[in-house]
C-alpha cells in the first residue's frame, strides 16, 4: 500500500506530540471548562466533520461558557487526527467531530493506525448523512435498476466515483459485486463535492455520496439525479428514490455518514454528561439546522450508549467486510 509507511511515521509523531503537550489537569464538572476546548476534525477545513465541528464549538461556548476552538488535523485518511485525540488526557479539554467510519473503519484499512473504536466515549450524534447513487441529469439511465442493468453489460468498466478509495461507500458498492450483482469501476476522490463535480463534469458514469445540503440543491436544480440510496428506509425528502435493499441488496455495509462528537476513552463521567446535555440542546437550536440542514440534524436522543451501540454494530459490519 503506498505511502504507508510516511503515514505510520506520522501517526507515531502524532501520538508523541501529543504525551508531551498536555495543557490542562483534569477538570471537574462544577469547573468545566475552565480552560480552552480543542475540537480537532481529522480534515482540511471546508468538508461535512470540519463544518459540524465549527457549528457544534460555537453552540457549546454559548451552552456552557469558556472557548472551544477547531482545529484540522488532516493526513492518513483522517488516521493522524484520530490517533492524535486517541492519546489524549481524556480530560475533556480534547474533543472530536467526526464520521463514525474515520473512528472505526479507517483503522481496519489504515496500517500505523493506534486506535479503534473503542478508543473513544461517545459524546453525541449530531448528524445522519444517509448515502446515494446518482448520475448526470441528463444521464440515459433513469433508475438504479437502468444502472445495475448498464454495469451487468459493461462488465465492470460502469464507473462509480466516491470520497476516498476505502471507505464506507467503496465497501457498499463492492457489496453489490459481492452479493451477485455486477463488478464497478470506483474512481476515489478527496471529498464529496469533488466526486458531484466529477459527474457533472462527465468524466464519470455515476457517484455514490454522502447526501448534504449542497447535493440536495442538484438534485432539486436537475444537475443531478438520485437513482438509489443506501439508506435502510425510502428518505423522506427523496421519497421517490429506492433502497438498495428493495433492488435485491440487502445486506450491504452502513453507508450512512454518521457524524459524532467524541472523546478519548475514559473521560470523566460528570463532564461527558455536561458534554452531551449541551450538545443535546445544541441540536434543537434552530441555528444548528439552518447550517447543517434540518434533514440531517438528528433529533433521536442520541447520547452516549446510542452512539456506543451504533460504533459496534459499524464496526463489526465494517469487519466482515474488509475481511472479504
Amino acid at each position: 500500500m503506498a505511502g504507508i509507511p510516511r503515514i505510520t511515521a506520522l501517526l507515531v509523531a502524532a501520538g508523541m506530540a501529543t504525551a508531551g503537550c498536555a495543557e490542562m489537569p483534569k477538570s471537574t464538572a462544577g469547573y468545566y471548562p475552565s480552560g480552552t476546548v480543542r475540537i480537532i476534525t481529522p480534515f482540511a477545513a471546508g468538508g461535512i466533520s470540519d463544518t459540524t465541528a465549527r457549528v457544534a464549538a460555537k453552540c457549546m461556548e454559548n451552552e456552557l461558557g469558556g472557548t472551544f476552538i477547531v482545529e484540522n488535523q488532516d493526513g492518513g485518511g483522517g488516521a493522524i487526527g484520530m490517533t492524535r485525540v486517541a492519546r489524549a488526557e481524556p480530560d475533556g479539554y480534547t474533543l472530536s467531530v467526526v464520521s463514525l467510519s474515520t473512528a472505526a473503519l479507517v483503522p481496519l484499512v489504515t496500517d500505523g493506525a493506534q486506535y479503534d473504536g473503542s478508543s473513544f466515549d461517545p459524546i453525541s450524534g449530531i448528524t445522519l448523512a444517509p448515502s446515494v447513487l446518482v448520475v448526470k441529469g441528463d444521464s440515459p439511465y433513469r433508475t438504479g435498476q437502468e444502472v445495475l442493468e448498464a454495469a451487468q453489460r459493461k462488465d465492470g468498466t460502469f464507473s462509480v466515483a466516491m470520497p476516498g478509495s476505502m471507505g464506507i461507500f467503496a465497501l457498499a458498492i463492492n457489496g453489490v459485486t459481492e452479493a451477485g450483482g455486477p463488478r464497478f469501476t470506483n474512481v476515489p476522490f478527496v471529498s464529496n463535492d469533488q466526486s458531484a463535480a466529477a459527474v457533472l463534469g462527465g468524466n464519470v458514469d455515476s457517484a455514490y455520496l454522502s447526501t448534504s445540503p449542497t447535493l440536495l440543491k442538484q438534485i432539486e436544480s436537475g444537475n443531478l439525479r438520485a437513482l438509489v440510496t443506501g439508506a435502510q428506509e425510502r428518505l423522506e425528502f427523496l421519497p421517490e428514490v429506492p433502497t438498495f435493499t428493495e433492488l435485491g441488496y440487502g445486506d450491504l455495509p452502513d453507508s450512512t455518514v454518521n457524524v459524532t462528537l467524541l472523546a478519548p476513552a475514559g473521560i470523566d463521567g460528570e463532564v461527558k454528561t455536561t458534554l452531551a446535555q449541551a450538545m443535546g440542546s445544541c441540536l434543537k437550536d434552530p441555528k444548528t439546522a439552518d447550517v447543517l440542514g434540518e434533514e440531517f440534524v438528528r433529533d433521536d436522543d442520541p447520547g452516549p450508549e446510542r452512539i456506543r451501540a451504533e460504533i459496534n454494530s459499524a464496526e463489526t459490519q465494517w469487519r466482515e467486510a474488509v475481511q472479504k
